[in-house]
């Protein structure tokens, strides 16, 4: 069903006069290529089943004791004669036990005009600043949706214009950002609620004067940028009413003056990032945030699998958030052995430990392997303690369990 929706936009645009990519008097020449641009359209995706498991549950009345849900999240792209391309990924969840946690959505829903020297593009965007394993903070502009992962959420499409200019080995990109969208949570009854059952009121989406600009320069196994960003921060500031009886989230724009970078030298890699945000609203002092991060790899360690080691350090000069922040003094560590096999199974455990508040810490275990070629199962085990500072997170001890079945297309 999807294909031809998408087959009837690209013949809608190889045949408009307007666009003039392919036309003539009888207009065979635009249906053959239409049938050229249809060879080359290709959608690709993943459709999941996935079921949460929750071992001690539930800690308030109302708590939901596990989840199922199932997840289509594909995209599409395709280039219409020398200049011309779009795209379009949608998103789907659904979800058996909790309907807060179903979404339905446009990631990207683009159209870009390319030359040698520029490109534009327009209609609802993701972008990805940074190159850390675990938490990008610098990475600003999208939103995340923490109801479909709460440790590794995934970015929500925002609608965006870019206008980029390229050189030989960089790039100058501008960001017009006209539209706020904030952070997807749990709602009130899920494991990872913000609230412990409470009624949480989120900022309403709304038009917003946002915007952003970053040069990027790759080379010589070096690659750098700086940024510069002007947005409404994705995370609001959350705190209770008067009554104690809802938690409110207050959304603020602020400035952020930032800087990436990564160093290849052979198989270590090093990276930094770092940003000093002047907030505007009198709850927050400016202050200076950054991570500093190793990654080695050691080839073929044993037979032919692959152990690639992770270190990250996330730091603060001067007073961030007055409450509610995390990672302003923690050490991330991890590993992912990939065995190359023709099963491709993969292995990962990584760990947030805070230096302030001590002994409060992150962490999560995931082994992949694919049943069949198309076929993958994953199991992940989330567990923490004293890491979230949010009033009345699920914090137990006792973790929850993540089943994932994914056919991929």
């Amino acid at each position: 069903m999807l294909k031809p929706i998408i087959a009837a936009l690209g013949l809608y645009l190889m045949l408009s006069p307007e666009v003039g990519v392919c036309r003539d008097e009888a207009g065979s020449k635009g249906l053959s290529g239409f049938r050229s641009w249809m060879d080359k359209l290709n959608i690709a995706g993943n459709f999941d089943y996935e079921t949460y498991q929750y071992p001690k549950t539930p800690l308030f009345p109302g708590q939901i004791e596990q989840n199922h849900a199932l997840r289509l999240d594909f995209r599409s792209e395709a280039r219409i004669g020398e200049n011309w391309r779009f795209a379009l990924a949608p998103f789907a969840r659904y979800d058996f036990m909790d309907g807060r946690q179903n979404a339905i959505r446009l990631n990207e829903a683009w159209i870009e005009y390319s030359t040698e020297n520029w490109d534009f593009r327009i209609g609802n965007q993701i972008f990805t600043w940074g190159q850390m394993e675990s938490v990008n903070r610098i990475d600003v502009l999208n939103p995340r949706d923490f109801r479909d992962d709460v440790i590794e959420p995934s970015k929500i499409g925002i609608p965006a214009a870019l206008f980029r200019l390229k050189f030989d080995n960089s790039d100058l990109s501008a960001y017009a950002l006209p539209y706020y969208i904030t952070d997807s949570f749990p709602g009130p009854d899920h494991f990872y609620s913000l609230s412990g059952g409470l009624p949480i009121r989120q900022p309403e989406e709304r038009f917003e004067d946002q915007w952003a600009i970053r040069y990027f320069h790759a080379g010589d196994g070096f690659d750098f940028a700086l940024s510069w960003a002007n947005v409404v921060e994705r995370l609001p500031i959350y705190d209770m009413n008067e009554t104690e009886t809802r938690l409110i989230g207050t959304p603020y724009k602020s400035n952020r003056l930032g800087f990436e970078f990564t160093k290849v030298i052979e198989s270590l890699i090093v990276k930094g990032e770092g940003f000093y945000r002047f907030p505007e609203t009198k709850l927050l002092k400016p202050g200076f945030f950054y991570t500093a991060g190793l990654e080695y790899t050691f080839p073929a360690i044993i037979g032919l699998s692959d152990l690639t080691l992770f270190t990250e350090y996330f730091g603060t000069v001067g007073n961030g958030q007055v409450r509610f922040q995390i990672l302003e003094n923690s050490l991330f560590t991890g590993f992912r052995l990939t065995f190359n096999d023709l099963a491709r199974q993969e292995l990962e455990v990584g760990a947030i430990n805070n230096f302030e508040p001590a002994g409060t810490w992150l962490m999560r275990a995931r082994y992949a392997r694919n049943i069949v070629e198309q076929v993958r199962f994953e199991l992940t085990y989330t567990d923490s303690f004293g890491f979230f500072v949010f009033p009345d997170q699920d914090e137990d001890g006792d973790g929850a369990f993540r089943a994932r079945l994914r056919y991929s297309f």
